[in-house]
């Protein structure tokens, strides 16, 4: 069962607990039919050209003093400064490791969202998904070690304009993040499934400006 969107008669919103017989978060129906086909076929994609995907959910954080400096120009253009910024970063370690002989590559998929709160700002949610052979672990915060979550948040650092810190990396981290999906595991599938689902609610997202709510690495 589905009905149109208000907002944006583009999208559909559907009612339903399940999305073809995936779970889906059913506590923050409705969800937006169109963002829950394309979260299942960035995922898939994935899988179609890796047998094993590192999948995670990252919430990138925008200090007050920023988004208070903030206009809608800056909001258009920040997260593909962001996406670009981490391929870069994700290019650049591949291409370092594979001096010291071959390496698995992973391109960087991702399913993102912009949601507006009470407060009128705009924050963002993602879910990224990379080869497993290439990342299989996230790694810890503020770790001393260059890990993911720290190329992730040098790249998002470098998406606001400012200088890396590495004790404020700007990423929180939601708990049980992580999801490894294996080729022909279908449970493991729906489990990340399950999970990303919620950044396809219809919930607090706000459409016009030319801005994006949601995106992923398919479009």
């Amino acid at each position: 069962m589905t009905q149109r969107h208000k907002s944006n008669p583009n999208l559909h919103l559907g009612l339903n607990t399940s999305f073809r017989d995936m779970p889906i978060q059913e506590e923050y129906l409705p969800m937006v039919t169109e963002y829950l086909d394309v979260l299942q076929e960035t995922l898939e994609n994935a899988l179609h050209e890796y047998p094993r995907v590192l999948a995670f959910r990252v919430d990138p954080v925008i200090p007050t003093e920023i988004s208070e400096l903030m206009t809608v120009v800056d909001h258009h253009w920040l997260i593909g400064k962001f996406i670009a910024s981490l391929k870069a970063i994700i290019k650049h370690d591949r291409e370092q490791k594979r001096r010291s002989g071959w390496v698995p590559d992973t391109r960087v998929r991702y399913v993102w969202c912009r949601e507006v709160g009470e407060n009128g700002k705009p924050h963002y949610h993602f879910f990224l998904i990379l080869n497993r052979d290439a990342y299989h672990m996230i790694g810890e915060a503020c770790s001393p070690n260059e890990n993911l979550f720290n190329r992730i948040s040098r790249a998002w650092y470098s998406a606001l304009g400012v200088e890396w810190n590495p004790q404020e990396p700007w990423i929180h981290v939601p708990e049980n993040p992580m999801y490894w999906i294996d080729k022909h595991d279908a449970e493991s599938f729906q489990r990340a499934f399950y999970r990303a689902s919620y950044l396809c609610k219809a919930d607090t997202k706000h459409y016009g400006q030319g801005m994006r709510a949601f995106c992923t690495s398919r479009n």
